[in-house]
């Protein structure tokens, strides 16, 4: 499907409605949604700005998140880089590493330095500098793993979850599975519980993106978070852990369910960090900590649509206390949407502003960021368009 300029989620389930031969009473039904509903998502009036909604609009139409949310590919040119480096991971992922490259591979502290660089880029949301060098960082870490180094595992597991993470975000979702896999496959041989969380974790993720996978997504999530808990000791634990807690959380809420008590669970394992030992093994998420729990929970309480309670947990945090890049941004983007359900536009956007600051290639290339957009260009098209709604509008691909 070729996007047209300012096209957003409703014109896309009405193109999809229209070649499935569906009414959209029929659609409303499939999804749990009324007519009215649909007529507004379609017209353009309401936005699409619940995951929830978008799962059940995708698993109603019998296609995918990205069918509805379209490609980032066209929003921002930089982006390229990226994804010219996906058929090389691609292959170091089916080949294990075995390819025809002579140069020799990194040492072990090279290695741990160029996967420990990766994780900054990641978190920061570069992956326009950060795609090159993915493929080269699987191969090295295989070649370790298969020499029988101790650390290889360690350093394979937290490499193919780096890759696995990035594909994710820009889209990659069946190579990312294939990614996290290979994590898992070396976190089982690593001599930690953190890979083995962090694996977890995201395969829950992707399963969440997924139509009619919630409930594998919960299941896996759970499990890991149950199983792990108790034992989780050194700070790479303490965090994968408990994004991993957070992570049930946030599936509970997409399932309609009570995210609270997980969301407790993860402020409590954010509390012990401090005493924490730093462990042996390379997994880390150093995103995690008491911020990024209330984070979490202003990201819940928006999906949830309870915009008011979003804003007032944001209210207790310090954006600063996050991590700078894709979390900072993150935080911005949320409040942007509480204030958008709130029809209050001129704060939405200011917030959305900021969080394009933080990590620009990620903002510009998040779809709740573009669906926002384009619902606030539509309805104020009088007195924003040629201000900064217009032209953040321009620059998240929402008009050309």
């Amino acid at each position: 499907m070729i996007d047209e300029p300012d096209t957003f989620i409703g014109q896309r389930v009405r193109q999809i409605r229209a070649r499935r031969g569906i009414s959209q009473q029929v659609l409303a039904d499939r999804a749990g949604l009324t007519r009215s509903v649909i007529a507004k998502y379609e017209t353009g009036i309401r936005p699409v700005d619940s995951r929830r909604t978008l799962l059940a609009l995708a698993s109603a139409l019998g296609c995918t998140l990205g069918d509805l949310t379209g490609s980032d590919d066209r929003i921002d040119p930089s982006m390229s880089a990226f994804h010219r480096a996906v058929p090389d991971i691609e292959t170091a992922l089916w080949t294990q590493g075995n390819i025809t490259d002579t140069a020799p591979p990194r040492t072990v502290d090279e290695l741990t330095s160029a996967v420990e660089h990766a994780s900054r880029l990641r978190h920061a949301g570069d992956y326009a500098a950060l795609g090159p060098l993915l493929p080269g960082l699987l191969t090295d870490a295989y070649r370790l793993a298969d020499d029988g180094n101790a650390q290889g595992w360690d350093l394979l597991a937290t490499a193919a979850y780096g890759v696995a993470s990035a594909l994710r975000q820009r889209g990659h979702d069946a190579l990312a599975w294939t990614a996290v896999q290979e994590s898992e496959r070396a976190a089982a041989r690593a001599d930690s519980l953190a890979p083995i969380a962090a694996a977890g974790f995201l395969k829950s993720q992707i399963l969440a993106a997924r139509p009619g996978a919630l409930g594998a997504a919960l299941s896996v999530a759970t499990d890991i978070a149950d199983r792990l808990t108790l034992d989780a000791r050194t700070l790479g634990e303490l965090e994968t852990v408990g994004m991993v807690r957070q992570q049930v959380g946030f599936a509970e809420t997409l399932a309609g369910g009570d995210p609270h008590p997980h969301l407790a669970e993860a402020a409590e394992l954010a509390g012990r960090l401090a005493q924490a030992p730093s462990g042996r093994s390379t997994a880390r998420n150093r995103t995690f900590g008491p911020a990024n729990v209330a984070l979490w929970q202003v990201s819940s309480a928006v999906e949830r649509r309870e915009p008011v309670e979003a804003l007032r947990i944001a209210q207790t945090l310090n954006p600063d206390d996050l991590p700078s890049g894709v979390r900072h941004a993150q935080y911005f983007v949320e409040v942007g949407r509480a204030h958008a359900m709130r029809r209050d536009h001129r704060a939405a956007l200011h917030a959305l502003l900021r969080g394009e600051h933080a990590a620009p290639q990620h903002v510009r290339g998040m779809a709740p960021v573009r669906e926002l957009v384009g619902s606030m260009l539509r309805e104020t098209r009088r007195d924003l368009t040629t201000g900064e709604l217009g032209r953040l509008a321009r620059r998240v691909g929402v008009v050309s």
